[in-house]
Parts: structure tokens; C-alpha cells; sequence
């Protein structure tokens, strides 16, 4: 597997984790790397295995003994983790759970704005 194959394979992935879970990285290892727990157990080891085949790669006598196979089934491994999220589905959650704390902290800013009002007013 040469470094462009490997590469495009990384940018594919990546891609996957930006729209499967809304988390972005620069490269694809951060951007598992940040999804942390987000991310399903089997799909966290299989990108700790591509890691490890990554680095038997760089190697020129170890590359000759390394399957490409392997870090194809790893990917397949990934995308079928990533295939159980609806994609945009978290974005979605995120927004709701932001508008529903901006419009909690808005309630208590009126309320307290009315007490205020009440105990000035002495009615």
C-alpha cells in the first residue's frame, strides 16, 4: 500500500467521523483522537490498529511483510461502527441541547428581572 493510497483512506475516514459524529480534526488520528468515547470500542481498536500497521509501514523491511488487508479490514471495522450514527444526528442533538440551555438561562434572567421589579415596586 503506497502513502497516497493510505492517505486517501485517512481522508475518507475522517470525513466519516466529521459527519457521523461532529467532531473534526485536522488529520484523521486527531480526529479520533477527539472523539474519544464518542466513538464505538471496536472502532477506537481498529484505529489503534491501523496506528500500529502504520508504523510496521514506514518501515522499508517490515512494509514487505505487512498485509495491506489488514488495514483495509480496520477501515471496513470503522465504517461499520460509524454506519449505526445517523449522520448530522448529533449536530442536531448539540443545537437543541445549546438553544435549551440558552432559553433555561433566559427564564431565570426574566424571572429574576420580574422579582426585581415586584420587591422595587412594593406591590
Amino acid at each position: 500500500m503506497d502513502q497516497r493510497a493510505l492517505d486517501a483512506l485517512h481522508e475518507d475516514l475522517r470525513q466519516e467521523i466529521a459527519a457521523r459524529l461532529n467532531v473534526r480534526g485536522r488529520s484523521f488520528h486527531e480526529a479520533v483522537r477527539r472523539a474519544g468515547r464518542r466513538m464505538p470500542a471496536r472502532a477506537r481498536a481498529a484505529a489503534a490498529e491501523m496506528a500500529m500497521l502504520e508504523a510496521r509501514l514506514a518501515h522499508p523491511k517490515l512494509a514487505a511483510r505487512t498485509d495491506p488487508a489488514l488495514i483495509h479490514r480496520a477501515a471496513g471495522t470503522i465504517r461499520a461502527s460509524l454506519a449505526r450514527h445517523a449522520p448530522g444526528a448529533r449536530a442536531a442533538r448539540d443545537r437543541s441541547f445549546l438553544l435549551a440551555d440558552i432559553g433555561a438561562k433566559l427564564a431565570i434572567l426574566l424571572a429574576l428581572g420580574l422579582a426585581v421589579l415586584h420587591w422595587q415596586t412594593g406591590a
